[in-house]
Order: C-alpha cells, then sequence, then structure tokens
C-alpha cells in the first residue's frame, strides 16, 4: 500500500511538470526559471515539424519566439500513462492545442485566424536532486485544423 501512495505521489509530480509548463504558455508566463524546474539541463525537445532544441536556453529562446505570434493559445493534456522505474520515468499523454494568431507584420490577414492541433506528446523524466525534470519531449501531431495551419507549418523548419 506504502508503494502505491508512493507511485501515486511521484505520478502526480511528474503530470504536474506538463500542466504548470503549458499553463505557463497559456497564460503568456513562460521564463527561464519555468523552464530550469521543467527540464533537465540537457533535455531535448523535438517539435513535430522535426526542429530540436537542447537544454533550457535554446528551449526557452525556441517557445517564446513561437509563441510570440499568438495572441492566445490553449493546451489541454489528458490520459497520462506514467510509468516509473526507479528515478526514471516515461511518459504518454494525449494533447490538444489552439492557436490563435495575434498581429503579425509578415502577413497582417492572419489576424484572429487560428488552428488546432492534437497528437501525442511522449517525454522521458529523471529525478536531479530530488526533483523530476523533463530530459526528453516529442510531440508527434495526429491530426490539424484551422485557417492559419498552412503559415504554422512554414514556421522554423530545420535547414
Amino acid at each position: 500500500m506504502e508503494n502505491q501512495l508512493f507511485q501515486i505521489v511521484e505520478k502526480a509530480e511528474i503530470s504536474n511538470l506538463l500542466f504548470n509548463y503549458f499553463r505557463a504558455i497559456d497564460e503568456k508566463q513562460l521564463d527561464k526559471e519555468i523552464v530550469e524546474n521543467t527540464f533537465t539541463s540537457d533535455a531535448k525537445v523535438i517539435k513535430p515539424n522535426g526542429a530540436i532544441s537542447v537544454g533550457p536556453h535554446e528551449i526557452l529562446e525556441g517557445q517564446l519566439k513561437s509563441f510570440l505570434r499568438f495572441k492566445a493559445t490553449q493546451h489541454v493534456c489528458t490520459d497520462f500513462i506514467i510509468e516509473i522505474a526507479n528515478d526514471s520515468a516515461s511518459i504518454r499523454t494525449n494533447l490538444s492545442a489552439m492557436h490563435v494568431w495575434g498581429l503579425i507584420n509578415e502577413n497582417p490577414s492572419l489576424e484572429g485566424k487560428h488552428f488546432h492541433a492534437g497528437g501525442v506528446l511522449t517525454t522521458k523524466a529523471i529525478k536531479v536532486e530530488g526533483h523530476w525534470r523533463i530530459s526528453e519531449w516529442i510531440f508527434r501531431n495526429t491530426w490539424r485544423s484551422g485557417d492559419g495551419l498552412n503559415e504554422m507549418a512554414k514556421f522554423a523548419r530545420p535547414s
């Protein structure tokens, strides 16, 4: 019974990493502290377009650049499957995200348009100094829709 309770607490801490990270994005409060409290120092983020960011500095820089274009976002994580083995964990969750474009000088006709994407987020987490941190993050889109979708597909393609 004690082990089951321990697993529940550990899984809650891990899922809260994702909830708090997406809350910061949606409330436009993503900053260095949140990123450092979410990711390991050598974490790797792989976006659906194949772009890769490594380490908190690159992750923060990429996310700020990406989300600056939107006047609103809403991210919803569901159906967590978390498997813990000692001080490492693998996480699978469904992620749905709505993005509403803000005013962009390069394409003012996008303002107010949106796109919606859904897919699977797979992450790996490890314990660092007694706290869970994400070491790998891969998001795979399974569907996308909306009138602002084509513009998003062009953004930050890997070279």
